[in-house]
């Protein structure tokens, strides 16, 4: 056997680990500060994440293939076949057996040495595929034509055996270092976030100044689970710059209220199927700012256009509801568009309120909004809502891709029979 294809025996899997995760401050500064502080601090970490990700080692015995064929075998070496030790070579009839097992994960982990390791070392051929994370491993056995097939079957056996205990205690190393990468990433992430803002004395979120109304019951927020895709947003087209926002606390508030609302209707659908889009606009409109208080001029939400619902500064928008009455995928991408046509800030929220008054089978509306705000242009990724009737989308703004617009649907059924 070469010194190659011994597995497991040529560097520390703990060295190289400890390295790669030095390697994040590096990352992270590389990416051009306008994009950087553009980007969601989750997109940032699932651009990183993507690099540093370590795929564990995966072998499928079941998939192996073999390769039979007669060679000539030197047994100088065997003692029982060369009992008074003749200088060689001494060749006899002999049959090699080549076992090739395809594998998945990061192909330069067979010749790193776990913690957990034994004295001796599996031996085999790593054929790599065309990527990294896929190939095969070449298990080359050979013996004297009058050795039993038994023993060839032993020595695979035993070889085998080995190769799983270093592939499952590599396993327990990898998948620690994966588990503890977010959190490792998110501090450097924060870390250059608070630098950059320190040294340029600005604060990324201003925020509105949102002020719940005294006395009003709470309403449980929920709490939602981004799932996020690993690019990272182009910067704006007039670079980064600070601007206004409502917190992610706010948001979840707003939908909550818009929610317990929405249900209301439902639970008297025949009160409210009487009023068009802009009436049930004026009722959520008037609960929610029911909840909030605005500057000296009085509502937090305001009205705009027919239908919408909006928190404004200037001529930019930082929340948005467009409140619809369901009239097909048509009305609704139509909608999608006029919402991310808008003037927004850089981090905008949004929500669109679908009432279906028409529709006999409510399920038929459900199955198709999701699947028209996924088949939008803009669609940047679906978020998991646990609600039933709700979903969550992140797009991207109409007038200009570097910006955010975080969409909230909900549907509600109206329908009186």
């Amino acid at each position: 056997m070469t010194r190659e294809e011994c597995l497991f025996c040529d560097g520390h899997l703990d060295t190289t680990l400890r390295a790669h995760l030095a390697s994040i401050g590096t990352k992270v500064d590389a990416i051009p500060r306008d994009q950087f502080m553009n980007a969601q601090v989750e997109e940032v970490i699932e651009h990183i994440l993507s690099e540093m990700i370590v795929e564990p080692l995966v072998i499928y015995e079941d998939r192996a293939e073999m390769e039979q064929r007669e060679t000539k075998i030197d047994v100088s070496e065997w003692r029982d076949r060369n009992p008074f030790g003749d200088r060689g070579p001494i060749y006899v009839a002999g049959v090699s057996v080549s076992v090739s097992i395809p594998f998945t994960g990061d192909s330069s982990l067979w010749k790193l040495r776990p913690n957990q390791w034994q004295t001796i070392y599996p031996h085999a051929r790593v054929l790599a595929g065309r990527s990294q994370s896929n190939g095969h491993i070449q298990i080359d056995l050979a013996q004297p034509a009058d050795e039993t097939k038994e023993r060839f079957k032993q020595r695979l056996d035993e070889e085998l055996k080995t190769i799983r205990f270093y592939v499952q205690s590599q396993n327990q190393q990898v998948n620690s270092f994966n588990a503890n990468l977010r959190g490792q990433i998110l501090a450097v992430v924060n870390a250059r976030r608070d630098r950059l803002k320190k040294h340029e004395g600005l604060n990324d979120f201003l925020g509105i100044p949102l002020k719940r109304k005294e006395g009003v019951p709470a309403i449980e927020p929920v709490k939602i689970e981004r799932k996020l895709v690993r690019p990272l947003p182009p910067t704006p087209k007039s670079g980064y710059k600070p601007e206004p926002g409502i917190t992610d606390e706010d948001y979840s508030y707003i939908l909550s209220v818009i929610r317990h609302e929405g249900r209301t209707f439902e639970t008297t659908p025949k009160t409210f199927a009487v009023h068009e889009e802009e009436a049930l606009r004026d009722i959520l409109l008037a609960h929610l700012n029911g909840h909030y208080k605005g500057d000296a001029t009085g509502e937090a939400f305001r009205r705009s256009g027919k239908t919408d619902i909006r928190i404004e500064d200037g001529n930019r928008a930082a929340f948005v509801a467009e409140c619809k009455v369901w009239k097909g995928q048509k009305e609704l991408s139509q909608a999608i568009d006029q919402l991310l046509g808008y003037l927004t800030w850089r981090d905008c929220k949004a929500a669109i309120i679908i009432f279906n008054k028409h529709n006999a089978r409510f399920s038929r509306v459900i199955e198709t909004i999701p699947t028209v705000l996924a088949a939008h242009r803009f669609f940047k990724r679906r978020i998991d809502v646990k609600e039933a009737g709700e979903w969550q989308f992140d797009m991207t703004s109409g007038e200009d891709v570097g910006r955010h617009v975080r969409v909230h649907v909900f549907a509600f059924n109206l329908f009186v029979g």
